[in-house]
């Protein structure tokens, strides 16, 4: 049996460089730099699956939604009831995400006026909630290709010295 390396000390940098992050833009960097893109897609669907549930949805109806398996589903509603503490915090004041709108009505504007200042405020809204997220995913992206060359540079390495 391996032992487990973590220790407190690991831990505890862990949680100070999570506290020490004051914007989206350090959040973003950071992610990017400690998560493969694995880990940002395990976190991001376990998140959501814990925010599903809290909002009381089935387990089967959130494997569909989010196409993953029933057992991960299971998993994170296990720790929900057992502490889930965090999750709880953290989706409680998660701010809501808003969607560019789509529905634009016909006609001269000044009958949709107050409809039109709306879904303009509403598409620059949303457009700048989206950019950190696109913005990590791309930086993930680079790092994975990245890593890749250095994998396949590596192995080459590797056989021709042994």
């Amino acid at each position: 049996m391996r032992k487990s390396n973590l220790s407190s000390d690991l831990v505890y940098d862990l949680i100070q460089a999570f506290k020490s992050i004051k914007s989206t833009e350090e959040s973003v960097n950071f992610l990017q730099d400690i998560l493969t893109t694995q880990e940002i897609k395990n976190l991001s669907i376990r998140l959501r699956i814990a925010k599903l549930l809290l909002k009381n949805l089935s387990q089967r109806e959130i494997s569909m939604q989010l196409n993953v398996s029933t057992a991960t589903v299971t998993k994170v509603n296990s720790w929900l009831n057992q502490k889930g503490d965090g999750f709880r915090k953290v989706i409680s004041i998660l701010p809501t995400k808003i969607n560019i709108p789509t529905k634009y009505s016909k006609g001269p504007i000044e009958f949709h006026l107050p409809e039109v200042l709306t879904n303009s405020i509403q598409y620059g809204v949303a457009t700048a909630q989206n950019k950190s997220p696109k913005k990590l995913i791309e930086n993930v992206k680079d790092k994975e290709i990245f890593d890749k060359s250095l994998k396949k540079i590596s192995d080459e390495y590797y056989k021709t010295k042994h």
